[in-house]
């Protein structure tokens, strides 16, 4: 759904009222609805890249606002592949040239891990997400597996500028939060009008629209919480 089609949207959920808000304000109200967003929301995505361990860095769409994780999709060499093992009752049995493999290959991760040659990822978000051809920030990576040929990366959207939103939980934000403004704004007019002695209710309508508003931003809030937590851990 597009902006236009917002806020025809917006007009026929006030019907049978006619709005006092001119379209050119509703449609300034989406773009805040948007841009606020851009700006609080960790709405998570998922997609894979391709990658290989000589890549120092990849572009990612304008959409990616941000990265929270990424994941080599890498194929190891599996120490067991070729080594028989054998079940007895339910157990899993190895011979013993087996079993020092596999605590020499853990031993050799952790050793890794501890001289700093763990994989570690950067991403350099890109300020203009309506130039550069629709692409936006860099991702950088160091000590990226080898056998590497596809990373899986974790983010949160970005709305771009033009953009068709289908997704349903995004779409169903937005148009709530647009909505919910034009409420305020709708009884702001119907109750500076009552300073004339028209009696109507512009307050309640203020009101209801501001707790909306206040209601859904901490929706975002709440929602988002996820990113902290999956970056520290």
């Amino acid at each position: 759904m597009k902006r236009e089609e917002i806020r025809q949207w917006i007009k026929r959920e006030f019907m049978p009222v006619m709005l006092a808000t001119p379209d050119e304000t509703i449609l300034q109200v989406i773009d805040n609805s948007i841009r606020y967003w851009n700006t609080h929301s960790a709405f998570k995505i998922v997609d894979m890249f391709n990658a290989t361990a000589g890549d120092a860095r990849i572009q990612l769409p304008s959409e990616w606002k941000n990265v929270v994780r990424v994941y080599p999709a890498t194929t190891p060499d599996w120490i067991l592949q070729n080594h028989p093992l054998w079940t007895l009752l339910g157990i899993t049995i190895i011979d013993n040239l087996t079993a020092d493999l596999v605590m020499m290959s853990e031993a050799f991760r952790n050793y890794r891990y501890y001289i700093g040659t763990d994989f570690k990822f950067y991403f350099d978000r890109y300020h203009n997400p309506d130039g550069d051809n629709g692409y936006g920030g860099y991702l950088y990576m160091t000590q990226l597996p080898q056998n590497t040929t596809k990373i899986a990366v974790v983010g949160t959207k970005r709305i771009i500028e033009g953009e068709d939103i289908t997704s349903e939980y995004l779409l169903d934000w937005i148009l709530q939060y647009s909505k919910a403004q034009v409420k305020m704004i709708e009884g702001n007019t119907l109750r500076k009008s009552g300073a004339i002695n028209i009696k109507n209710d512009g307050q309640e309508l203020m009101n209801e629209g501001k707790e909306e508003v206040e209601a859904l931003q901490k929706r975002l809030t709440t929602e988002g919480r996820w990113v902290a937590f999956a970056r520290k851990y």
